[in-house]
Protein backbone atom coordinates (compact mmCIF):
# COMPACT_ATOMS: atom_id res chain seq x y z
CA UNK A 1 0.00 0.00 0.00
CA UNK A 2 1.48 2.99 -1.24
CA UNK A 3 1.19 6.61 -0.82
CA UNK A 4 2.52 9.17 -3.26
CA UNK A 5 2.59 12.80 -3.36
CA UNK A 6 2.07 14.08 -6.70
CA UNK A 7 1.28 16.95 -8.61
CA UNK A 8 -0.80 19.78 -7.46
CA UNK A 9 -3.25 21.84 -8.47
CA UNK A 10 -6.61 24.17 -7.85
CA UNK A 11 -10.29 24.75 -8.33
CA UNK A 12 -13.41 25.67 -7.26
CA UNK A 13 -16.59 26.26 -7.54
CA UNK A 14 -19.28 28.86 -8.65
CA UNK A 15 -21.61 30.95 -7.02
CA UNK A 16 -25.08 31.65 -8.09
CA UNK A 17 -28.45 31.95 -6.53
CA UNK A 18 -29.87 30.27 -9.08
CA UNK A 19 -33.88 31.24 -9.74
CA UNK A 20 -36.69 28.78 -9.38
CA UNK A 21 -37.70 28.58 -12.53
CA UNK A 22 -40.06 31.44 -13.84
CA UNK A 23 -42.08 33.83 -11.85
CA UNK A 24 -45.16 35.99 -12.36
CA UNK A 25 -48.75 35.15 -11.56
CA UNK A 26 -51.13 32.45 -13.46
CA UNK A 27 -54.35 31.72 -14.71
CA UNK A 28 -56.25 28.82 -14.10
CA UNK A 29 -58.54 26.36 -12.23
CA UNK A 30 -57.36 24.16 -9.37
CA UNK A 31 -56.53 20.96 -10.11
CA UNK A 32 -56.08 17.38 -8.36
CA UNK A 33 -54.95 14.57 -10.52
CA UNK A 34 -52.01 12.54 -12.03
CA UNK A 35 -51.10 14.84 -14.54
CA UNK A 36 -52.11 18.40 -16.31
CA UNK A 37 -54.39 18.64 -18.76
CA UNK A 38 -51.80 17.64 -21.68
CA UNK A 39 -52.93 21.15 -23.82
CA UNK A 40 -49.90 23.18 -22.84
CA UNK A 41 -51.52 26.99 -21.42
CA UNK A 42 -53.22 25.45 -18.49
CA UNK A 43 -56.35 26.88 -19.93
CA UNK A 44 -57.39 24.17 -22.24
CA UNK A 45 -56.73 26.27 -25.54
CA UNK A 46 -54.00 23.84 -26.84
CA UNK A 47 -51.15 26.21 -27.27
CA UNK A 48 -48.62 24.43 -25.60
CA UNK A 49 -46.57 27.28 -23.93
CA UNK A 50 -47.88 28.42 -20.93
CA UNK A 51 -47.76 32.02 -21.70
CA UNK A 52 -49.84 32.33 -24.67
CA UNK A 53 -47.76 32.95 -27.55
CA UNK A 54 -46.35 29.47 -27.92
CA UNK A 55 -42.67 30.27 -26.37
CA UNK A 56 -42.39 29.31 -23.37
CA UNK A 57 -40.86 32.17 -22.16
CA UNK A 58 -42.61 32.59 -18.59
CA UNK A 59 -44.27 35.62 -19.24
CA UNK A 60 -47.24 34.01 -17.39
CA UNK A 61 -45.29 31.14 -15.42
CA UNK A 62 -46.48 30.61 -11.65
CA UNK A 63 -44.69 31.69 -8.52
CA UNK A 64 -42.39 28.71 -7.88
CA UNK A 65 -42.89 29.20 -3.99
CA UNK A 66 -46.62 29.19 -4.46
CA UNK A 67 -49.19 27.61 -1.99
CA UNK A 68 -52.21 29.27 -3.44
CA UNK A 69 -54.35 26.10 -4.99
CA UNK A 70 -55.12 27.68 -7.97
CA UNK A 71 -51.63 27.55 -9.50
CA UNK A 72 -51.02 23.75 -7.96
CA UNK A 73 -51.22 20.33 -9.72
CA UNK A 74 -51.47 17.69 -6.96
CA UNK A 75 -49.50 14.00 -8.63
CA UNK A 76 -50.85 11.83 -6.82
CA UNK A 77 -51.35 8.95 -9.44
CA UNK A 78 -49.04 7.09 -11.91
CA UNK A 79 -49.18 8.72 -15.48
CA UNK A 80 -50.44 6.14 -18.44
CA UNK A 81 -49.50 7.55 -22.12
CA UNK A 82 -48.00 10.84 -21.29
CA UNK A 83 -49.06 14.44 -20.11
CA UNK A 84 -47.49 18.16 -20.85
CA UNK A 85 -46.09 20.21 -17.80
CA UNK A 86 -46.74 23.90 -18.53
CA UNK A 87 -45.28 26.85 -16.60
CA UNK A 88 -47.92 28.51 -15.59
CA UNK A 89 -48.90 25.61 -12.87
CA UNK A 90 -46.73 24.17 -10.20
CA UNK A 91 -46.39 20.83 -10.31
CA UNK A 92 -46.30 18.79 -6.22
CA UNK A 93 -45.12 14.88 -6.47
CA UNK A 94 -47.29 13.20 -3.49
CA UNK A 95 -45.57 10.04 -3.99
CA UNK A 96 -43.96 7.71 -6.32
CA UNK A 97 -44.86 8.93 -9.55
CA UNK A 98 -43.80 6.31 -12.58
CA UNK A 99 -44.35 7.61 -16.14
CA UNK A 100 -45.24 4.45 -18.60
CA UNK A 101 -46.30 4.49 -22.61
CA UNK A 102 -45.89 7.97 -23.70
CA UNK A 103 -43.60 11.40 -23.24
CA UNK A 104 -44.15 13.68 -20.15
CA UNK A 105 -43.25 16.56 -22.00
CA UNK A 106 -42.17 19.68 -19.40
CA UNK A 107 -42.15 23.18 -20.38
CA UNK A 108 -39.13 25.76 -19.86
CA UNK A 109 -39.76 27.71 -16.73
CA UNK A 110 -41.85 24.96 -14.69
CA UNK A 111 -41.23 24.55 -11.23
CA UNK A 112 -41.94 20.38 -9.79
CA UNK A 113 -41.81 19.98 -6.04
CA UNK A 114 -41.61 16.64 -4.43
CA UNK A 115 -42.54 16.38 -1.06
CA UNK A 116 -41.79 13.86 1.27
CA UNK A 117 -41.22 9.96 -0.27
CA UNK A 118 -42.02 11.23 -3.58
CA UNK A 119 -39.89 10.40 -6.68
CA UNK A 120 -40.51 10.93 -10.76
CA UNK A 121 -39.65 7.82 -12.28
CA UNK A 122 -39.71 7.60 -15.95
CA UNK A 123 -39.86 3.96 -17.48
CA UNK A 124 -38.19 2.49 -20.09
CA UNK A 125 -41.41 2.84 -22.22
CA UNK A 126 -41.89 6.16 -21.84
CA UNK A 127 -39.15 9.27 -22.17
CA UNK A 128 -39.05 12.95 -20.53
CA UNK A 129 -38.58 16.07 -22.67
CA UNK A 130 -37.57 18.67 -20.24
CA UNK A 131 -35.76 21.66 -22.26
CA UNK A 132 -35.45 24.81 -20.40
CA UNK A 133 -33.12 27.46 -21.16
CA UNK A 134 -30.86 29.86 -19.19
CA UNK A 135 -33.38 32.21 -18.57
CA UNK A 136 -36.41 29.83 -17.87
CA UNK A 137 -34.72 26.50 -16.04
CA UNK A 138 -37.26 23.63 -14.94
CA UNK A 139 -36.70 23.24 -11.74
CA UNK A 140 -37.18 19.93 -9.33
CA UNK A 141 -37.14 20.59 -5.76
CA UNK A 142 -38.65 20.27 -2.40
CA UNK A 143 -42.47 21.06 -2.00
CA UNK A 144 -41.07 22.13 2.09
CA UNK A 145 -38.98 25.04 0.38
CA UNK A 146 -42.84 26.74 -0.46
CA UNK A 147 -44.54 25.20 3.04
CA UNK A 148 -41.51 25.38 5.46
CA UNK A 149 -38.64 27.16 4.03
CA UNK A 150 -36.83 27.37 7.21
CA UNK A 151 -36.30 22.98 7.59
CA UNK A 152 -35.38 22.82 3.72
CA UNK A 153 -32.73 19.97 3.67
CA UNK A 154 -31.10 17.36 1.72
CA UNK A 155 -33.70 14.40 1.28
CA UNK A 156 -36.48 16.22 1.55
CA UNK A 157 -37.96 14.73 -1.23
CA UNK A 158 -36.87 11.97 -3.53
CA UNK A 159 -35.23 12.70 -6.86
CA UNK A 160 -35.66 12.07 -10.75
CA UNK A 161 -34.91 8.52 -12.17
CA UNK A 162 -34.43 7.83 -15.84
CA UNK A 163 -35.09 4.24 -16.88
CA UNK A 164 -33.75 2.51 -20.52
CA UNK A 165 -32.85 -0.53 -22.35
CA UNK A 166 -29.12 0.41 -22.96
CA UNK A 167 -26.60 -2.42 -22.46
CA UNK A 168 -25.36 -2.80 -18.78
CA UNK A 169 -22.66 -5.27 -17.35
CA UNK A 170 -25.28 -6.38 -15.33
CA UNK A 171 -27.17 -8.13 -17.84
CA UNK A 172 -30.13 -7.56 -19.61
CA UNK A 173 -32.96 -7.37 -16.71
CA UNK A 174 -31.04 -5.47 -14.10
CA UNK A 175 -33.07 -4.41 -10.45
CA UNK A 176 -32.78 -0.56 -10.03
CA UNK A 177 -32.17 0.48 -6.75
CA UNK A 178 -33.35 2.52 -4.06
CA UNK A 179 -37.28 1.77 -4.62
CA UNK A 180 -39.74 1.44 -1.97
CA UNK A 181 -41.19 -1.95 -3.75
CA UNK A 182 -41.61 -3.52 -7.38
CA UNK A 183 -38.31 -2.19 -8.17
CA UNK A 184 -38.51 -1.80 -11.77
CA UNK A 185 -35.85 -3.18 -14.37
CA UNK A 186 -33.18 -1.98 -16.70
CA UNK A 187 -30.43 -3.04 -19.18
CA UNK A 188 -31.15 -4.58 -22.70
CA UNK A 189 -29.64 -4.37 -26.15
CA UNK A 190 -30.91 -1.15 -27.61
CA UNK A 191 -27.68 1.32 -27.73
CA UNK A 192 -29.49 3.87 -28.44
CA UNK A 193 -32.41 3.96 -26.10
CA UNK A 194 -33.75 7.49 -25.68
CA UNK A 195 -34.69 8.32 -21.94
CA UNK A 196 -35.23 11.83 -23.04
CA UNK A 197 -33.64 15.47 -22.80
CA UNK A 198 -32.50 17.19 -19.94
CA UNK A 199 -31.58 20.70 -20.83
CA UNK A 200 -31.28 23.80 -17.86
CA UNK A 201 -32.55 21.52 -15.29
CA UNK A 202 -31.86 21.57 -11.78
CA UNK A 203 -32.50 18.98 -8.94
CA UNK A 204 -32.49 20.01 -5.93
CA UNK A 205 -32.94 18.96 -1.64
CA UNK A 206 -33.51 14.66 -2.98
CA UNK A 207 -32.56 11.76 -1.50
CA UNK A 208 -35.50 10.78 0.55
CA UNK A 209 -34.30 7.74 2.52
CA UNK A 210 -36.29 5.16 1.56
CA UNK A 211 -34.92 2.18 3.57
CA UNK A 212 -32.35 2.71 6.02
CA UNK A 213 -28.79 3.83 4.64
CA UNK A 214 -31.05 3.65 1.41
CA UNK A 215 -31.62 7.20 -0.12
CA UNK A 216 -32.23 7.54 -3.79
CA UNK A 217 -29.83 9.92 -5.64
CA UNK A 218 -30.51 13.85 -7.52
CA UNK A 219 -30.53 12.43 -10.90
CA UNK A 220 -30.35 8.80 -11.52
CA UNK A 221 -29.37 7.04 -15.30
CA UNK A 222 -30.16 3.33 -16.05
CA UNK A 223 -29.21 1.45 -18.94
CA UNK A 224 -30.09 5.23 -21.42
CA UNK A 225 -28.63 5.34 -24.38
CA UNK A 226 -26.99 7.29 -26.86
CA UNK A 227 -29.73 9.50 -28.09
CA UNK A 228 -30.62 10.44 -24.69
CA UNK A 229 -29.31 14.39 -24.56
CA UNK A 230 -28.37 15.81 -21.27
CA UNK A 231 -26.83 19.49 -20.89
CA UNK A 232 -26.85 22.27 -18.87
CA UNK A 233 -27.56 20.31 -15.57
CA UNK A 234 -27.24 20.75 -11.75
CA UNK A 235 -28.25 18.33 -8.70
CA UNK A 236 -27.84 20.35 -5.78
CA UNK A 237 -28.16 19.41 -1.99
CA UNK A 238 -28.48 15.71 -2.16
CA UNK A 239 -28.27 13.73 1.03
CA UNK A 240 -26.56 10.62 -1.50
CA UNK A 241 -25.10 10.31 -4.93
CA UNK A 242 -25.19 13.80 -7.09
CA UNK A 243 -26.13 11.83 -9.89
CA UNK A 244 -25.37 8.69 -10.80
CA UNK A 245 -25.33 6.61 -14.07
CA UNK A 246 -25.66 2.87 -14.43
CA UNK A 247 -24.81 1.00 -17.42
CA UNK A 248 -25.62 3.03 -20.54
CA UNK A 249 -24.10 5.35 -22.86
CA UNK A 250 -24.47 9.04 -23.74
CA UNK A 251 -22.53 12.32 -23.71
CA UNK A 252 -23.24 15.08 -21.81
CA UNK A 253 -22.07 18.58 -21.24
CA UNK A 254 -22.37 21.40 -18.17
CA UNK A 255 -23.16 19.52 -15.32
CA UNK A 256 -22.45 20.83 -12.00
CA UNK A 257 -22.88 18.62 -8.84
CA UNK A 258 -22.93 20.83 -5.71
CA UNK A 259 -23.21 19.71 -1.82
CA UNK A 260 -23.89 15.74 -2.60
CA UNK A 261 -23.61 14.17 0.76
CA UNK A 262 -22.32 11.18 -1.15
CA UNK A 263 -20.10 10.78 -4.39
CA UNK A 264 -20.22 13.88 -7.10
CA UNK A 265 -20.96 11.70 -9.80
CA UNK A 266 -20.95 8.06 -9.66
CA UNK A 267 -20.60 5.73 -12.92
CA UNK A 268 -20.66 1.92 -12.78
CA UNK A 269 -21.83 -1.06 -14.35
CA UNK A 270 -20.79 -0.67 -17.53
CA UNK A 271 -21.26 3.02 -18.03
CA UNK A 272 -19.34 4.83 -21.35
CA UNK A 273 -19.69 8.58 -22.28
CA UNK A 274 -17.94 11.85 -23.22
CA UNK A 275 -18.60 14.35 -20.30
CA UNK A 276 -16.82 18.01 -20.76
CA UNK A 277 -17.54 21.01 -18.59
CA UNK A 278 -18.57 19.58 -14.88
CA UNK A 279 -18.07 21.63 -11.80
CA UNK A 280 -18.04 19.66 -8.42
CA UNK A 281 -18.17 21.88 -5.24
CA UNK A 282 -18.20 19.44 -2.19
CA UNK A 283 -19.62 20.85 0.76
CA UNK A 284 -18.53 20.27 4.54
CA UNK A 285 -20.83 19.81 6.23
CA UNK A 286 -21.78 16.83 5.61
CA UNK A 287 -18.20 16.17 3.85
CA UNK A 288 -19.02 14.71 0.04
CA UNK A 289 -17.33 11.50 -0.27
CA UNK A 290 -15.79 11.44 -3.60
CA UNK A 291 -15.66 13.98 -6.97
CA UNK A 292 -16.07 10.96 -9.31
CA UNK A 293 -16.34 7.45 -8.35
CA UNK A 294 -16.41 4.51 -10.89
CA UNK A 295 -16.54 1.03 -10.65
CA UNK A 296 -17.34 -1.96 -12.55
CA UNK A 297 -19.37 -3.83 -10.51
CA UNK A 298 -19.11 -6.93 -8.40
CA UNK A 299 -18.19 -8.78 -11.25
CA UNK A 300 -14.71 -7.33 -12.28
CA UNK A 301 -14.00 -8.75 -15.68
CA UNK A 302 -18.01 -8.04 -16.69
CA UNK A 303 -18.85 -5.81 -19.84
CA UNK A 304 -19.24 -3.48 -21.52
CA UNK A 305 -16.41 -2.31 -19.19
CA UNK A 306 -17.58 1.07 -17.25
CA UNK A 307 -15.17 3.77 -19.25
CA UNK A 308 -16.30 7.28 -19.08
CA UNK A 309 -14.09 9.76 -20.81
CA UNK A 310 -14.37 13.10 -18.75
CA UNK A 311 -12.41 16.80 -20.44
CA UNK A 312 -12.71 19.85 -18.37
CA UNK A 313 -13.80 19.69 -15.08
CA UNK A 314 -13.05 21.40 -11.57
CA UNK A 315 -13.29 19.38 -8.93
CA UNK A 316 -13.51 21.46 -5.36
CA UNK A 317 -13.18 19.39 -2.13
CA UNK A 318 -14.89 19.85 1.11
CA UNK A 319 -11.84 21.68 2.23
CA UNK A 320 -12.87 19.73 6.02
CA UNK A 321 -14.13 16.77 6.60
CA UNK A 322 -12.72 13.10 7.13
CA UNK A 323 -13.89 11.98 3.33
CA UNK A 324 -13.09 14.41 0.52
CA UNK A 325 -11.68 12.55 -2.58
CA UNK A 326 -10.71 13.68 -6.17
CA UNK A 327 -11.11 10.68 -7.88
CA UNK A 328 -11.91 6.69 -7.04
CA UNK A 329 -11.12 3.93 -9.49
CA UNK A 330 -12.18 0.09 -8.65
CA UNK A 331 -13.09 -3.39 -9.80
CA UNK A 332 -11.01 -3.34 -12.85
CA UNK A 333 -12.63 -0.24 -14.39
CA UNK A 334 -11.84 1.71 -16.93
CA UNK A 335 -11.28 5.78 -16.77
CA UNK A 336 -9.67 8.66 -18.50
CA UNK A 337 -9.52 12.36 -17.74
CA UNK A 338 -8.23 15.57 -19.18
CA UNK A 339 -8.53 19.51 -18.69
CA UNK A 340 -9.05 19.31 -15.67
CA UNK A 341 -8.45 20.82 -12.16
CA UNK A 342 -8.70 18.75 -8.69
CA UNK A 343 -7.97 19.77 -5.61
CA UNK A 344 -9.24 21.29 -1.80
CA UNK A 345 -9.57 17.60 -0.49
CA UNK A 346 -9.49 16.45 3.08
CA UNK A 347 -9.04 13.22 5.17
CA UNK A 348 -8.62 13.99 8.44
CA UNK A 349 -10.23 11.37 10.59
CA UNK A 350 -8.25 9.08 9.14
CA UNK A 351 -4.85 11.04 9.19
CA UNK A 352 -4.34 10.56 5.69
CA UNK A 353 -2.83 13.43 3.85
CA UNK A 354 -5.45 14.87 1.31
CA UNK A 355 -6.20 12.45 -1.50
CA UNK A 356 -6.31 13.27 -5.31
CA UNK A 357 -6.81 10.19 -6.17
CA UNK A 358 -7.37 6.37 -4.92
CA UNK A 359 -6.98 2.96 -6.67
CA UNK A 360 -8.82 0.29 -5.11
CA UNK A 361 -7.51 -3.30 -6.90
CA UNK A 362 -4.79 -4.70 -8.45
CA UNK A 363 -7.18 -5.55 -11.86
CA UNK A 364 -8.11 -1.77 -11.99
CA UNK A 365 -4.01 -0.97 -11.68
CA UNK A 366 -3.62 -3.32 -14.53
CA UNK A 367 -6.21 -1.74 -16.21
CA UNK A 368 -4.08 1.57 -16.43
CA UNK A 369 -0.41 -0.15 -16.85
CA UNK A 370 -2.28 -1.60 -19.84
CA UNK A 371 -3.31 2.04 -21.26
CA UNK A 372 -7.08 1.47 -19.94
CA UNK A 373 -6.56 4.78 -17.57
CA UNK A 374 -5.12 8.35 -18.21
CA UNK A 375 -4.97 11.25 -16.09
CA UNK A 376 -3.19 13.31 -18.21
CA UNK A 377 -2.90 17.20 -18.86
CA UNK A 378 -4.25 18.20 -15.50
CA UNK A 379 -3.84 20.00 -12.13
CA UNK A 380 -4.12 18.43 -9.16
CA UNK A 381 -3.56 18.97 -5.57
CA UNK A 382 -3.17 16.05 -2.77
CA UNK A 383 -1.68 12.71 -2.68
CA UNK A 384 -2.40 9.28 -4.28
CA UNK A 385 -3.43 6.62 -2.21
CA UNK A 386 -2.82 3.35 -3.48
CA UNK A 387 -4.96 0.12 -2.23
CA UNK A 388 -3.13 -2.65 -4.32
CA UNK A 389 -1.47 -5.48 -2.24
CA UNK A 390 0.96 -5.37 -5.25
CA UNK A 391 1.49 -1.38 -5.50
CA UNK A 392 1.01 0.33 -8.46
CA UNK A 393 3.69 3.24 -9.35
CA UNK A 394 1.17 6.08 -9.20
CA UNK A 395 3.74 8.48 -9.26
CA UNK A 396 4.96 7.84 -12.66
CA UNK A 397 1.78 7.20 -14.11
CA UNK A 398 0.34 10.03 -13.47
CA UNK A 399 3.46 11.97 -15.17
CA UNK A 400 1.95 12.83 -18.41
CA UNK A 401 1.98 16.40 -18.80
CA UNK A 402 0.47 17.11 -15.81
CA UNK A 403 1.59 20.39 -13.95
CA UNK A 404 2.40 20.78 -10.20
CA UNK A 405 1.99 23.92 -8.24
CA UNK A 406 2.11 24.97 -4.97
CA UNK A 407 -1.50 23.87 -3.87
CA UNK A 408 -2.17 26.90 -2.56
CA UNK A 409 -4.80 28.28 -4.90
CA UNK A 410 -3.71 31.38 -5.17
CA UNK A 411 -1.44 30.61 -8.89
CA UNK A 412 -4.98 30.63 -10.52
CA UNK A 413 -6.99 32.69 -8.46
CA UNK A 414 -9.61 30.70 -7.62
CA UNK A 415 -12.30 30.98 -4.33
CA UNK A 416 -13.52 27.55 -3.13
CA UNK A 417 -15.73 29.51 -0.74
CA UNK A 418 -18.94 26.74 -0.33
CA UNK A 419 -21.61 28.99 -1.44
CA UNK A 420 -20.02 31.35 -2.90
CA UNK A 421 -17.35 30.06 -5.52
CA UNK A 422 -15.09 31.38 -8.38
CA UNK A 423 -13.80 28.99 -10.70
CA UNK A 424 -12.91 30.70 -13.10
CA UNK A 425 -8.94 30.83 -13.50
CA UNK A 426 -6.83 33.78 -13.61
CA UNK A 427 -6.17 34.45 -17.12
CA UNK A 428 -2.13 34.50 -16.71
CA UNK A 429 -2.09 31.42 -14.98
CA UNK A 430 -1.20 28.13 -16.03
CA UNK A 431 -4.70 26.77 -16.78
CA UNK A 432 -4.06 28.69 -20.28
CA UNK A 433 -2.51 26.59 -22.86
CA UNK A 434 -1.33 23.37 -20.90
CA UNK A 435 -4.75 21.49 -22.37
CA UNK A 436 -4.82 18.41 -24.49
CA UNK A 437 -6.06 20.40 -27.44
CA UNK A 438 -6.07 18.06 -30.39
CA UNK A 439 -4.79 15.22 -28.31
CA UNK A 440 -8.74 15.10 -27.19
CA UNK A 441 -10.47 12.38 -28.84
CA UNK A 442 -13.16 13.06 -31.00
CA UNK A 443 -16.15 14.69 -29.98
CA UNK A 444 -14.89 16.30 -27.29
CA UNK A 445 -14.27 19.87 -27.89
CA UNK A 446 -10.49 20.22 -28.27
CA UNK A 447 -10.05 23.07 -25.89
CA UNK A 448 -6.34 24.07 -24.98
CA UNK A 449 -7.67 25.30 -21.03
CA UNK A 450 -7.69 23.79 -18.04
CA UNK A 451 -11.20 23.27 -15.93
CA UNK A 452 -14.45 23.44 -16.54
CA UNK A 453 -14.45 27.74 -17.25
CA UNK A 454 -12.65 29.40 -19.94
CA UNK A 455 -9.59 31.82 -18.30
CA UNK A 456 -10.03 33.82 -21.59
CA UNK A 457 -13.71 34.15 -21.94
CA UNK A 458 -15.93 37.39 -20.90
CA UNK A 459 -18.88 35.58 -19.35
CA UNK A 460 -18.59 32.49 -16.71
CA UNK A 461 -21.06 29.85 -17.52
CA UNK A 462 -20.74 28.92 -13.52
CA UNK A 463 -22.32 32.52 -12.51
CA UNK A 464 -25.57 31.87 -14.54
CA UNK A 465 -28.73 32.32 -12.81
CA UNK A 466 -30.16 29.22 -13.31
CA UNK A 467 -27.68 27.27 -10.92
CA UNK A 468 -28.34 27.51 -7.29
CA UNK A 469 -25.40 27.13 -4.86
CA UNK A 470 -27.40 28.22 -1.49
CA UNK A 471 -25.83 26.82 1.67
Amino acid sequence: MNTKNIFSALLIAPLILGALGCADDAEGNTTDLSSSSGDGDGDGDGDGDGDGDGDGDGDLCADPLTTDAADIVAVNANIEGGASWTCDKVYVLENFITVTNGVLEIEPGTTIRGQGGSALVIEKSARVEASGSADAPIVFTADTLATSPATVARGDWGGLVLIGEAPANCGTSCTAEGFPSSAPSYGGDVPTHNCGSLEFVRVEYAGFEVTAGNELNGITFYGCGTDTTVSHVQSHMGSDDGIEMFGGSFDADHLVVTGAADDSLDMDLGFSGQIQYVLIHQDSAPAGDNGFEVSNGGDFAATPRTNPLIANATVVGSGTGDKSTGIFLKEQTNFSIWNSILGNYANDATSMTPLMLIVEDDETCAEWMAGNIAIDFDIAIGDVFDKTPSGCDLGSLLGNNNLTDTGDFTGLSLDPTWGAPNVQPDPGSSAVGNGAGTALPAGFDQVTYLGAVDPLAAEDWTQAAWLNFAP
